[in-house]
């Protein structure tokens, strides 16, 4: 079996964030496929190290801190920069839906 090699040249990587920061704060309806369709071509023909990945958990009792401030009438408004899918997913997790 031959793999290829692929090696990301710093001007490679400047030339890739500059389209994807002006994409990425783009108002364009296709944002999300033009994003996968850049991400898929960064990707083609790479091989993997390693990889890691972080999961942003609540601290622990924020959902019945919430949940109780809301009992008590307390008007409870949620401001994040989050795509729709995660601020529902955050929403449901400090039990806000």
């Amino acid at each position: 079996m031959v793999f290829s090699r692929k090696e990301l040249t710093a001007r490679d990587f400047e030339e890739f964030m500059r389209t994807y920061t002006q994409v990425k704060t783009s108002v364009d309806p296709k944002k999300d496929a033009k994003l996968n369709e850049m991400f898929d071509q960064m990707e083609k023909d790479l091989n993997y190290l390693g990889s890691s990945a972080i999961e942003d958990k609540l601290q622990v009792g924020v959902a019945d801190t919430i949940e109780r401030v809301m009992r008590a009438n307390i008007r409870v408004w949620v401001l994040t920069g989050d795509k729709q899918e995660t601020a529902i997913e955050i929403g449901r997790a400090c039990k806000l839906i």
